[in-house]
C-alpha cells in the first residue's frame, strides 16, 4: 500500500529537459568572480597610475583593466559609468575581451540602459575573434531568443565553435541540443559525448547530464548503478537537479537500495536551492516516513546544510585576455 501511495504521488521524472549553462550570472552586480584581463607573464605588476598613463595613451589591456577598477571601485571611485568608457575604448579599437565586457555591461545594464541589441553586435564582434566566452555567449542569446530571434540552429553553430576550444559550457550546451533534438539532429550518442567532455572538465551539470542518458538507456545501454554514481558527482557539486535525481533514485531503489532516509536529504538540499518539485516531493515523502525515519532524515540534512559544499563551477561574465589577444 505505501508503495503504491508513493507511486501516485510523486513524478518520476529524473531530468526531461537538462537546463542550458550559459555564461550568465543572475546578480544585477558585478561579483567578486569577475576578472580583469591578466598582464603578460612577463610584465611587472602595474600601479593604477601607470594603468592610468597607459590607457590614456590608448593602451586595449590597460583601458579594459582600468574599466574593472572603476566597475570594482580598487583604487578610484566606484563608477559604472566610467568603466564603460574605459572598456569601450577597449572594445573599440578591436580588444575582444573588452568587446565580452563591454556586451555584460548593456546585458545587464550596468551604468547605461539594458540595451540588448548592443549586447549583441558586442558579443558578436568577439565571438567572430574567435572569443570563446562570447561564442559560448552568443549560443544561449541565440537559445533563448534574447537580443535575437530563437535560433537552435544558429545556437548549435556557435556552442559548437566554444565546445572545440574547450569551453566546458558550450560542450554541456551543445549536447543538450543533441538531446533533444533542437536545431541538431537528435543524436543521443554525441549528446553523450559531448557531455562527457565538459563532465570531464568537472561541469556539474554536465554530470547529472551524462546521468540522464544512463538512467533513460539513451546513446548508451541502460545502467543504473552508473546512473546513480553520475547523480552523486553532481550533488556533491551542489547542482540541484543532480541532488533531485539522486534523491530519486534512492526514493524508487534504482541502482541503489531504496531508502528514505537518504531520498529525503537529497530532496531536501534541492528544496533549499529552490527546487519547487523537490519541496513537494520532500513534504510528501514526509508523510509516510517513520518518526525514526524522520529524525534521522532531518539531522542528517541539517548537517549537510552546515557542512561546506565546494567545487561548483562559475563562470564569469567578464573575459580575461593579455596582450597577444587580439
Amino acid at each position: 500500500m505505501r508503495g503504491s501511495l508513493l507511486s501516485a504521488l510523486f513524478v518520476m521524472v529524473a531530468l526531461a529537459a537538462p537546463a542550458l549553462r550559459g555564461q550568465e550570472i543572475d546578480s544585477q552586480q558585478p561579483s567578486s568572480a569577475l576578472q580583469a584581463a591578466p598582464q603578460s607573464r612577463n610584465a611587472a605588476p602595474q600601479s593604477l597610475e601607470e594603468r592610468t598613463r597607459l590607457a590614456q595613451a590608448g593602451d586595449r589591456l590597460a583601458q579594459n583593466n582600468l574599466g574593472f577598477d572603476y566597475a570594482f571601485g580598487r583604487g578610484v571611485p566606484q563608477s559604472y559609468k566610467e568603466a564603460l568608457k574605459w572598456l569601450t575604448a577597449a572594445a573599440s579599437a578591436g580588444f575582444a575581451p573588452a568587446q565580452v565586457n563591454v556586451a555584460v555591461f548593456y546585458e545587464r545594464g550596468w551604468g547605461t540602459r539594458v540595451d540588448l541589441d548592443r549586447a549583441v553586435r558586442w558579443y558578436q564582434a568577439a565571438a567572430e575573434q574567435g572569443n570563446v566566452t562570447a561564442q559560448s555567449k552568443l549560443g544561449s542569446l541565440y537559445h533563448k531568443g534574447r537580443g535575437v530571434p530563437r535560433d537552435d540552429t544558429k545556437a548549435a553553430i556557435w556552442y559548437r565553435r566554444a565546445a572545440e576550444q574547450g569551453n566546458a559550457a558550450a560542450q554541456n550546451n551543445l549536447g543538450s541540443l543533441y538531446h533533444h533534438g533542437m536545431g541538431l539532429q537528435q543524436d543521443y550518442v554525441e549528446a553523450l559525448r559531448w557531455y562527457r567532455k565538459a563532465a570531464a572538465q568537472g561541469l556539474a551539470e554536465a554530470e547529472s547530464n551524462v546521468g540522464v542518458l544512463y538512467e533513460d538507456g539513451l546513446g548508451v545501454e541502460k545502467d543504473y548503478q552508473q546512473a546513480v554514481a553520475w547523480y552523486t558527482a553532481a550533488a556533491n557539486h551542489g547542482v540541484s537537479r543532480g541532488e533531485y535525481n539522486l534523491a530519486m533514485m534512492y526514493f524508487s531503489g534504482r541502482g541503489v537500495p531504496l531508502d528514505y532516509v537518504s531520498a529525503y536529504l537529497w530532496f531536501g538540499r534541492a528544496a533549499a536551492a529552490g527546487d519547487s518539485l523537490a519541496a513537494r516531493n520532500l513534504k510528501d515523502l514526509a508523510t509516510v516516513m517513520t518518526p525514526h525515519q524522520k529524525q534521522r532524515a532531518q539531522a542528517r540534512l541539517a548537517e549537510s546544510q552546515n557542512a561546506s559544499f565546494s567545487d561548483q563551477q562559475q563562470h564569469s561574465p567578464f573575459d580575461t585576455g593579455d596582450r597577444n589577444q587580439k
